[in-house]
């Protein structure tokens, strides 16, 4: 019975269209797509956290800021202060040589230059903290001047930033609008544009290759990336949590996710005007769902396509650095 079974497989296999060989070529080639989509997402996470840094230190140096203000009008309290003292002993230090000069006995002449030698002593004193609170006001003065002009150039850069994504957004919205009814959803969020596109829109149940109507609008957004020059794309495939049980083709949830983000890859970059190493394709499988309910429609809606748009940060690296 057992060797009839072996027969019967090993038949199946011979007459199978797919050979072990290119079998464990696709095994081994899914391998490296998976090992690229999780060096994306740690890409993508470096970016993250990269724009999260610069927007703490904004926030950071403004209240620096505040700080050194508050210390500069305290300085300033001060300076002036050491300034009326000085004035103050320097009247009292003439008056005592009025005194001398009007002074008679040998006593009262001795007690007075003391008086003045302590006075002039203690001027000497006031003289070297006024210099010193001076030199300290100065300082605090510089350095207030120069945190305030990198904050205005951090504040311009990403305000730059904002109004370059929010016309991208706009631009974005505009080209796919007839696509609205179909699954595809375009927003923002913490500085990046989120261009999210349902299954239905692009491919069949388990396939990987972009239908007609899917590719169009795809070539759609091409048109407006190519003219946006400093902007990262990263295109994410994301599945539902029900395993896969295809073809041979695809092992799993994991692999139809990359070869599903792949194609949209390929389909964008035949505009020759989109750099390729602006573009990045990353599987997610069933591990970032928009929708956690163990539903029909909540799975429908997790099966989807995110293209995230992110902005050069170069500018804003150097002056962080």
């Amino acid at each position: 019975m057992k060797k009839l079974i072996y027969l019967f497989c090993a038949g199946i296999l011979a007459s199978s269209c797919v050979t072990q060989a290119k079998y464990n070529e696709v095994v081994e080639s899914e391998a490296r797509l998976y090992e690229q989509s999780k060096e994306c997402d740690k890409n993508l996470n470096k970016a993250n956290s990269k724009i999260k840094d610069l927007e703490n230190l904004v926030s950071k140096m403004k209240q620096e800021k505040e700080l050194m203000e508050e210390d500069t009008t305290k300085l300033s309290r001060e300076l002036q202060r050491v300034i009326a003292d000085c004035n103050k002993m320097q009247e009292q230090n003439l008056n005592l040589l009025d005194k001398l000069q009007s002074a008679k006995s040998k006593d009262e002449i001795q007690s007075m230059l003391e008086e003045i030698n302590a006075l002039q002593s203690e001027l000497i004193q006031r003289e070297d903290a006024l210099f010193k609170a001076e030199r300290a006001l100065k300082d605090q003065q510089g350095e207030l001047e120069a945190r305030n002009a990198k904050i205005t150039e951090l504040t311009k850069l990403l305000e730059e930033r904002d109004n370059h994504l929010n016309s991208l957004k706009d631009k974005v919205m505009k080209a796919l609008a007839p696509y609205e009814s179909e699954g595809l959803k375009v927003s923002s969020k913490g500085g990046k544009v989120y261009v999210s596109m349902d299954e239905k829109l692009l491919f069949q149940s388990g396939r990987w290759v972009v239908d007609a109507k899917g590719a169009k609008a795809i070539r759609e957004l091409s048109k407006v990336l190519s003219s946006t020059k400093d902007v990262d794309i990263v295109v994410e495939g994301h599945t539902d949590n029900v395993p896969f049980s295809g073809n041979g083709n695809v092992l799993d949830n994991w692999d139809l996710s990359v070869k599903r983000a792949t194609s949209i890859v390929r389909l964008l970059l035949e505009n020759e005007e989109i750099d390729p190493t602006k573009v990045s394709a990353s599987g997610r499988s069933e591990y970032c769902p928009v929708d956690t309910a163990n539903t029909k429609e909540a799975r429908q809606a997790n099966r989807r396509i995110e293209i995230i748009l992110t902005p050069n940060l170069d500018e804003l690296l150097k002056i962080f650095e």
